[in-house]
């Protein structure tokens, strides 16, 4: 028998209640919190009236792999209204391929279809399939979505001309022929490789300047030798010289445009890859499951920032030099022509510049790999110093924080010198190098002069080819040298892209269509990774069960490190079991879209995070759905309306970098809202009181116990007036359960009080209220604190 729809004070709007506030009406004096709130009313947007975001589910459920909004939008869209462009991004990183595009109904293909139709007004709709006699099959997507039929000119009456055409990455080829225009995305193409390959007609044509600029240098050559061979000794020639140094000139201005277009399409080929590179990288970041995140923020900040050193020497600095290396050949080639045997000279030079270079190498790359360490280790002492500030000043460790940076800014600093000092060392050998062939060269060509077998033009235009030969291999030598820098750098990057993410993007997870609440553990283990391989690192938690029934109001209770947060964590999809299961709706999670199981989790952890914005930004960050009415709500459920009507600004109070502007209590209060503000199904929180005042928490636990009902909710406290709000205690100690049970009896037990005894003939649901022990834990024989 279907239930009847929940309805409490807390997690729906009350009757009536206005986008301005909550019965407002009552008194004259009007509220400053609503007054705050109704300026932003109309920001807010909701997913389920969102028609572009409903049509994209409505596809994705077409296509045998269904998406929820809140997944789809976890793939990075902004809050609010869903913009096509947006749309299109979220579809390539669902797996699919996507693209706008202008057209009029009887221009689109049917084997694109389905595809979205842009309405006028901002509406939207999924044109399925096109019928006989000229009529179309469409849906308007949303709860109640049907299909229903439409003719050519009813929907060319609000069609806007532009539609989204997609299709599954994996469709055979001949329907992705259909689907030309789209641009392919393989999501296991290398972060960095994949998408340089995107931009290979850029460096093609730079591979084509490049081509012409040498030939260009050519020329150039040839004009010098011939003003030394045939004008200079013919004074009458002069008709012959302006000739020769006008074709000079404009083969020197081709070069130069040559030159030129090459840097341009290596350039814009770079910022392209840059913001794609940048986008990847921070995006894994944030999908990074928990348990295996940066160990350090400020190294992995570090490695960060070296995105561009990775991207401007395989993408720029690499390009240039390679797409001139093949000249060397033509460059020596050009020597002997001109100059015959001093062709030889050249042609010991460059060897030798190989060997330098390969000689150099193993020592730059030891400098240039103990510099990026170094460098990470320095700069995470700098992160951990400023974040911790305030500790480190009232515990006195000032002193030590700066001798540990001396330290580090000093062995870095040495390193760095090291690695400088090998990069002079290879450019001064370089430039020694350059002298020496001219020098050679010089030598050379005089005898030959004077035994006739070239002239003084020979020498002079084998001089600049030969100059020309080596300037690329210049380039490889400072190449090297940066090469090493760029290769730990992306050595550290790959590491950081290897860590595994919470979403399988080749999975269909399974779709949550209703949340009552209903969560469990059942066998469950977890160990953090090891933090280097081969190690193996301790159990956490060891054989932990615990069901949890839609509406049960649970307390977790232990000591510390016992492994209360990180049931926390588990029951918040933040963690994955090694061994065992976490249960949703009776499904193991791991089967569910994080993103999804989300949406219906509100979760504070112990020490709650703020980020730069405003106090209304903190509170909605991430919820699309929220509007100014629920703001109020939440406001005075967790006493937020204080601080929102106790300055001028109200919801546009910054809260500075890491709520640095609040003060702790304002900072969980926030935390609180923030959790509170989706109407979640399932409330997980660590201390939720911690940072209250008695008067504070009282009023909170007052508020949140009658506004709860029917919300699951989990609590791990060590404050007695918390307790009061559940029904439940559940007690862990060393990894394991060893107490789980009503919370008077559970109490009891720890306060040493044996609890009432069974009466015989009680029914198992009678049982089902006792006390349940673990087999690892002893009988107390003491008052324990809780």
């Amino acid at each position: 028998m279907p239930q009847p729809p929940r309805r409490d004070d807390f997690f729906d709007p009350p009757r009536g209640a206005g986008r301005g506030g909550l019965r407002l009406a009552e008194t004259p004096t009007p509220d400053p919190l609503a007054q705050a709130t109704a300026q932003v009313a109309a920001e807010l947007a909701s997913d389920l009236t969102d028609p572009l975001m409903q049509a994209l589910v409505w596809l994705t459920q077409h296509h045998g792999r269904p998406r929820s909004a809140a997944s789809l939008r976890a793939s990075g869209a902004a809050d609010g209204a869903l913009t096509p462009e947006q749309a299109v991004r979220l579809m390539r990183e669902a797996g699919y391929e996507a693209a706008l595009q202008r057209r009029s109904l009887s221009q689109l293909n049917p084997m694109m279809l389905p595809a979205v139709l842009l309405l006028n007004g901002g509406d939207a709709c999924v044109l399925v399939r096109a019928l006989d006699g000229g009529r179309y099959e469409v849906v308007f997507p949303g709860s109640d979505a049907k299909l229903c039929e439409a003719s050519l000119a009813e929907l060319e009456g609000e069609f806007s001309g532009v539609c989204l055409l997609i299709s599954p990455r994996e469709a055979p080829r001949s329907h992705a022929r259909a689907h030309h225009h789209l641009i392919e995305l393989d999501s296991t193409d290398h972060w960095l490789w994949g998408t340089l390959k995107r931009f290979m007609p850029y460096y093609r044509g730079a591979m084509l300047a490049a081509l012409i600029s040498n030939v260009l240098m050519l020329a150039t050559g040839m004009v010098t030798a011939v003003i030394y061979d045939k004008v200079i000794p013919h004074q009458d020639a002069l008709a012959t010289l302006w000739t020769l140094v006008i074709g000079g000139v404009l083969a020197v201005a081709f070069d130069l445009f040559a030159k030129h277009l090459r840097a341009d399409l290596i350039d814009m080929a770079g910022r392209k890859a840059d913001l794609i590179i940048g986008s990847k990288l921070f995006r894994h970041i944030l999908s990074i499951r928990m348990e295996h995140k940066p160990a350090s923020a400020g190294s992995c900040a570090h490695y960060m920032g070296q995105v561009e050193t990775v991207r401007d020497f395989f993408a720029s600095a690499s390009m240039s030099v390679l797409s001139d290396l093949p000249f060397v050949v033509i460059f020596v080639g050009m020597v002997f022509v001109i100059g015959g045997p001093l062709g030889w000279v050249i042609t010991l030079i460059v060897p030798l510049m190989l060997v330098s270079i390969l000689v150099l190498q193993s020592l730059v790359r030891r400098a240039v790999r103990t510099g990026m360490a170094e460098h990470a280790e320095l700069q995470g002492n700098l992160v951990e110093a400023l974040e911790g500030l305030e500790d480190v000043k009232t515990s006195g460790a000032a002193p030590q924080f700066q001798h540990r940076y001396e330290v580090s800014n000093a062995v870095a600093a040495e390193s760095g010198h090291r690695t400088r000092s090998m990069h002079g060392l290879i450019s001064h050998l370089t430039h020694s190098m350059y002298q020496v062939n001219t020098l050679v060269m010089l030598l050379v060509g005089v005898y030959l002069i004077r035994d006739g077998h070239i002239t003084q033009g020979s020498l002079i235009g084998a001089i600049m080819f030969s100059t020309r030969a080596l300037a690329p291999l210049s380039g490889l030598v400072g190449l090297v040298t940066r090469y090493q820098a760029a290769r730990a750098a992306l050595q550290s990057l790959d590491r950081l892209m290897e860590k595994p993410t919470e979403r399988d993007e080749g999975q269909n997870y399974v779709p949550l269509s209703q949340v009552s609440g209903r969560v469990g553990l059942r066998d469950v283990a977890f160990s953090y990774p090891p933090s280097q391989p081969g190690q193996t690192a301790p159990k956490v938690l060891s054989g932990v069960s615990m069901r949890i029934e839609a509406g049960e109001r649970i307390a977790v209770l232990g000591r510390i490190g016992s492994g209360k947060s990180t049931v926390l964590r588990l029951l918040g999809g933040l963690y994955q079991p090694t061994e065992g299961m976490v249960e949703v709706e009776g499904i193991d999670l791991r089967q569910v879209d994080p993103a999804e199981y989300r949406s219906h989790v509100g979760f504070v952890s112990q020490e709650p995070r703020l980020f730069h914005g405003t106090l209304r930004d903190n509170v909605v960050m991430g919820r699309g759905d929220v509007d100014a009415a629920r703001l109020v709500e939440v406001a005075q459920l967790t006493g937020l309306d204080r601080v929102v009507a106790g300055h001028p600004l109200g919801w546009d109070l910054p809260v500075g970098e890491m709520g640095g502007m609040l003060s702790g209590g304002q900072r969980q209060l926030v935390a609180l809202a923030r959790a509170l503000v989706s109407r979640p199904k399932i409330l997980l929180m660590d201390e939720p009181t911690s940072s209250m005042d008695a008067q504070s928490e009282m009023s909170f636990l007052r508020q949140l116990k009658q506004a709860s009902q029917g919300v699951t909710l989990v609590a791990v406290t060590h404050r007695p007036a918390v307790l009061e709000l559940v029904t439940r205690v559940v007690v862990m100690d060393g990894g394991k359960i060893v107490l789980d049970g009503p919370r008077d009896k559970v109490l009891a037990t720890l306060s040493g009080v044996r609890p009432a005894a069974v009466q015989p003939g009680r029914d198992a649901a009678a049982e089902g209220t006792q006390v349940h022990m673990h087999p690892s834990a002893q009988p107390v024989q003491r008052k324990a604190s809780v």
